[in-house]
């Protein structure tokens, strides 16, 4: 593998002990998996820093890392919990404490405390640019919708790439893996972020590491395209997929449409994704957010809980990015909060110790929020539409 006069003094540890550590693993993964260099990253995103995921041994692996700096500009995925609202959502001290250290450590890396999965509100990536980003939806976002290129890559090795800045050259920052190997089309209209994220899930079921190109799916909004991003990255291992009329890389490639294994996708697949979660007319709470809201999506819910002059039955809540959440007009917050709607930021049910939470049956729109809390926490959960969720949620039925 191929290394610059600086990349050959960074392993051999003339920067320290720590960024020497970071460009072997990175070295050898390289050298592994066949890439002839590195290549460099203008943004890198790490996963994997919620204290529920990583415990004490991700949190010792992020302090001894701290005590030097990230070399590119760098996000930060979700927390184990709203940072504002540790004590009201029922947080231990002690998950607490740790939590807090972990933040500490990203931030003496020079880490971005964005705590969201969704980096592409942060910063959209252009068309071209290399990345170094962990969070399935994120990675198939930037890939698909935006032409950028990033392996998924995983928490440890996010941060090895943000403090030397690089990635290896391989996978689908090289042209020629850039290409779909199975042609989807689809028979079946999109109506919400639920269908788009169960398009997804299924497409994912059936090309697991293969790219995919996928039509017929009409003009969806972007909101339903991180939604399919989300689904597809929950049933599969791929890093991208090609969108008709939507990612920017299709237009200049020659496709030969005979030469690609082919599927179609109808009604009745949607309907027996549906099928396999329960039919629950009542709940602990209505989740949406998974992935974090965008400012849209939250005004939406914002225009259609006008209808109702009465608080919800059951709690709504609404989950965002900490540069969403100071976006939305403060007039917003406070009818949420009549309506018995909570707005929080920096976590996610999926990375949340529920236990402490007192949740065990939830309804969601999304199929990956869907498959997370019941195969990982064991919570019974109903999947509807948007609007369906927060009907139930005021006492419809």
């Amino acid at each position: 593998m191929y290394l610059t006069r600086e990349e050959e003094a960074i392993l051999s540890g003339e920067h320290g002990p720590e960024y020497q550590k970071a460009m072997k693993v990175l070295v050898k993964l390289g050298e592994a998996l066949g890439a002839e260099r590195l290549v460099k990253v203008v943004h890198a995103h790490i996963s994997g820093i919620s204290y529920q995921n990583i415990g004490d041994a991700g949190l010792e692996f992020l302090e001894e890392y701290s005590k030097v700096k990230v070399r590119t500009y760098t996000t930060s995925n979700p927390l184990g919990f709203d940072m504002n609202l540790w004590r009201e959502m029922g947080i231990p001290e002690e998950f607490y404490a740790k939590q807090l250290r972990i933040v500490k450590a990203l931030r003496r890396m020079g880490v971005n405390e964005t705590f969201t999965c969704t980096p592409y509100y942060i910063r959209k990536p252009l068309v071209g640019e290399h990345l170094a980003w962990g969070e399935s939806n994120a990675v198939l976002y930037a890939n698909s919708a935006c032409g950028a290129r990033t392996n998924r890559e995983g928490g440890p090795s996010t941060v090895f790439a943000a403090l030397i800045g690089k990635v290896p050259y391989m996978g689908v920052h090289v042209d020629e893996n850039r290409v779909p190997q199975v042609l989807i089309k689809v028979n079946a209209p999109l109506r919400d972020q639920l269908y788009a994220g169960i398009l997804g899930y299924i497409v994912g079921t059936y090309v697991k590491d293969k790219v995919p190109l996928i039509r017929n799916i009409g003009k969806i909004t972007d909101d339903m395209v991180k939604a399919l991003c989300a689904g597809l990255g929950t049933s599969s291992s791929t890093p991208l997929c090609f969108l008709e009329n939507i990612s920017p890389e299709i237009s200049k490639m020659k496709l030969k449409y005979s030469e690609l294994e082919k599927a179609e996708i109808d009604t009745q697949s949607f309907k027996d994704v549906i099928e396999t979660y329960e039919t629950l007319d009542s709940a602990d709470t209505v989740f949406l957010g998974c992935p974090h809201l965008s400012y849209g999506e939250i005004m939406e819910v914002y225009r259609y809980i006008g209808k109702y002059d009465r608080k919800a039955k059951t709690p709504i809540i609404l989950v965002t990015s900490r540069k969403v959440f100071e976006e939305i007009p403060p007039y917003v917050k406070l009818l949420f909060e009549k309506k018995n709607i909570k707005l929080i930021r920096d976590t996610c049910f999926v990375v949340s110790p529920l236990k402490y939470l007192g949740i065990r049956k939830v309804l969601t729109n999304s199929i990956k929020q869907a498959y997370y809390l019941s195969n990982i926490h064991g919570v019974r959960v109903g999947l509807c539409e948007t609007r369906k969720c927060i009907g139930i949620a005021f006492g419809e039925r």
